[in-house]
């Protein structure tokens, strides 16, 4: 049987093209959609990504407050009060000297003497943190009174006595004289608390400092805050420092004596010496 021409010479006709049905038609589209889809989010990437690197760009707080709930991290995720302040505690004591008269000793870093154990060692087991921590505690109590409060607590807890000298100021009137500044006794009585054990802590430290009986003592908090990110090389000071000092205390000597003894030599592991 021979094939049908249709001229002298021709070739047969070919069969026309199979249309696609409907199960063919999606397979061939979903490449498309696909490519479609990359396109768009990597395009969406690159905006997302030029828009928080350049500092200028008019579009940044918009898509910041688009997308950051959902794409950014901060560090806070793995630090919520992450530390953005070096605090350290500072004291100064007062004594008499052999006339009497009353002698006013230096500030002493009390921080960096506990730090100083540890300085300049890359990978410490172990730091003791007792000024710091004890000074976090009674910052946050501080904090809970009212400015009138916080003001009054920065001044002197020393009056003077029927005999022409000094004492402390009887915790019941103290207490009194700051409930009338505030209306939450509860945190006045929980500050002054603390701020008696903070005495009584700054004593003994300034009796085995010093090596002699102490008769007044106050404290300071100093805030440094490091230079930002950008300027970590810079040997200027980007912050200066700041000071919350808090007005002097009659000093509280110890129950047990030997106490003293053993902040002498805790100091001494401090400065890694005998400064005896």
């Amino acid at each position: 049987m021979s094939s049908r021409r249709t001229g002298a010479g021709r070739a047969p006709r070919p069969a026309p093209a199979k249309r696609p049905t409907a199960i063919e038609t999606p397979r061939r589209l979903a490449p498309t959609i696909a490519t479609i889809a990359a396109v768009g989010v990597i395009g969406a990437y690159v905006f997302v990504s030029a828009t928080f690197t350049i500092p200028d760009a008019p579009a940044r707080a918009a898509v910041a407050d688009g997308f950051a709930p959902y794409f950014s991290q901060r560090w806070d995720v793995f630090a919520p009060k992450i530390l953005r302040v070096n605090s350290a505690m500072q004291m100064q004591v007062q004594w008499r000297d052999d006339d009497g008269e009353l002698v006013t000793g230096d500030w002493i870093d009390v921080t960096d003497m506990e730090f100083a154990a540890v300085r300049g060692i890359p990978a410490p087991s172990r730091v003791s943190k007792n000024s710091v921590n004890a000074l976090g505690a009674y910052l946050e109590r501080y904090d809970e009174v009212s400015e009138q409060q916080q003001e009054r607590v920065q001044d002197t807890f020393i009056q003077r006595d029927g005999d022409g000298g000094f004492e402390a100021i009887p915790d019941e009137d103290l207490l009194a004289e700051l409930d009338e500044l505030g209306d939450d006794p509860d945190a006045v009585v929980s500050l002054i608390r603390y701020d008696y054990m903070l005495t009584r802590y700054l004593t003994v430290f300034g009796e085995a400092y010093y090596d002699r009986p102490i008769e007044r003592v106050r404290w300071q908090a100093q805030y440094d805050r490091p230079n930002d990110f950008l300027h970590r090389f810079d040997d200027e000071r980007q912050f200066p420092l700041s000071t919350t000092t808090f007005g002097w205390r009659q000093a509280q000597a110890p129950d047990d004596p030997s106490l003293i003894a053993v902040f002498d030599e805790v100091q001494d592991r401090y400065a890694g010496e005998d400064r005896s």
